[in-house]
């Protein structure tokens, strides 16, 4: 049932939202109608928007929770001087003060128990940290929210101080239904995409053993980078994406040997793997900047990189990052004890380890950005961890630094 209810929300959590029509109609509501009114509203709407192809138990478990943040807001609203319904006396100040304030903080605490509701259902139902996924769903849908307030005020305003009645809607929910129609079909896009990306990493760890979870670790760890650096959400939207499928160019099988050498075939098996990616995934619009990430993820600072040599910020910023993550999980991976009790010193050494390689092999920024954030990375890694402890690597790890630091040494003799 959990798995149910989370399964249906997952996308609610994990998208940045846009301008929410229920969110605007119930905050409108507030200075209209008061608590209770605004609390009906929210359940009305929220069930006239569902989709009749979600699980009933999803619907039931949105509904309740949408009317228990409905009337938490509304209390919020009236505890904090709010007027309801609006005199038709207020000025432009009692406005201020007593509606548009009141709806800001009502709109805070819809927000975070919303926020908090979904959280602990995902958390539950994947076994995710409940922290982490509070954290990411703030970060994904917090930007439209500040502007839902002032919204609902136009609203409320031109309803009952300006007598428009219904008719004041019209102006505002017209661009509001057509902005959700636009996000929903986005949203659907998204998943669309994120589908054939997970395919395509499954039938990837199903040829090479080595892949088994390793994708998700990149991504965990890429995006948390992506975050200190503040990408745009186009760029960290395209970032999963090549987390997740950087290492596809593995596929074709390489005889390992054991222990710490390789042979001539790995060598080759190794430096062709980032266009052999670009390859499989040439001709996929929604990866074009993806693409060019797997294609240069072991490029190095220093200009003795592959396949292209490049140096410095001739690099795409997309591939620094995930050469940075892949190394980082590379020593994670390479380390005895990283399923056991010792996680946190594992991953102080793997990041140790990366530290003197800043301007060399790996961009500092990342580095840096990658130390700043490492208590939410290690976090990640110890839920994926315990999901899926990490799979043995026959022979060599060619994501080790030191394998870089063989080629680099190769390239650069004369």
């Amino acid at each position: 049932m959990i798995g149910v209810i989370a399964e249906s929300n997952l996308g609610r959590i994990r998208r940045t939202q846009s301008l929410s029509l229920t969110t605007v109609v119930v905050l409108t509501a507030l200075p209209l109608s008061g608590m209770y009114g605004s609390a009906i509203v929210a359940v009305c709407s929220t069930a006239l928007l569902l989709t009749s192809d979600t699980p009933l138990i999803a619907r039931t478990f949105n509904t309740a929770t949408i009317g228990i943040c409905a009337i938490a807001g509304a209390a919020a609203y009236s505890i904090f001087g709010g007027y309801s319904p609006i005199p038709g006396s207020a000025d432009a100040a009692a406005l201020i003060v007593h509606v548009l304030i009141p709806l800001l903080i009502a709109t805070v605490v819809q927000f975070g128990l919303n926020v908090l509701c979904l959280s602990g259902m995902l958390a539950l139902a994947e076994h995710q940290s409940f922290w982490v996924t509070v954290r990411e769903a703030v970060l994904n849908a917090w930007a439209p929210y500040p502007f839902y307030p002032v919204i609902a005020l136009v609203l409320a305003v031109l309803w009952a101080s300006a007598g428009l009645g219904a008719i004041s809607i019209l102006p505002i929910v017209a661009p509001l239904l057509i902005a959700q129609w636009s996000v929903a079909l986005q949203a659907e896009e998204n998943d669309a995409h994120l589908r054939t990306v997970e395919t395509l990493v499954a039938a990837a760890q199903a040829s090479q053993p080595m892949l088994h979870g390793r994708s998700a670790w990149v991504d965990a760890v890429s995006r948390e980078i992506g975050l200190e650096l503040r990408l745009s959400s186009s760029l960290m939207q395209s970032l999963q994406y090549a987390a997740l499928l950087h290492d596809i160019g593995l596929v074709a099988p390489a005889a390992h040997t054991p222990g710490e050498r390789l042979t001539g075939k790995e060598l080759r098996w190794i430096k062709a793997h980032p266009q052999q990616g670009v390859r499989m995934l040439q001709g996929i619009d929604f990866l074009s900047d993806a693409i060019v990430a797997v294609g240069h993820h072991h490029e190095r600072w220093d200009g003795n990189g592959y396949p292209s040599g490049l140096e410095g910020d001739q690099i795409p910023i997309l591939a620094r990052i995930l050469a940075v993550a892949d190394a980082y999980c590379a020593l994670m991976a390479a380390d005895p004890d990283v399923s056991g009790e010792h996680l946190d010193a594992v991953a102080e050494r793997s990041l140790d380890a990366l530290r003197p390689l800043a301007h060399q092999q790996f961009d500092a920024e990342a580095v840096e950005a990658l130390v700043r954030a490492h208590p939410r990375a290690v976090e990640s890694l110890r839920v994926l961890i315990a999901r899926q402890p990490p799979q043995p690597v026959p022979g060599v790890d060619p994501h080790l630094p030191w394998v870089s630091a063989m080629f680099a040494s190769a390239r650069s003799q004369p």
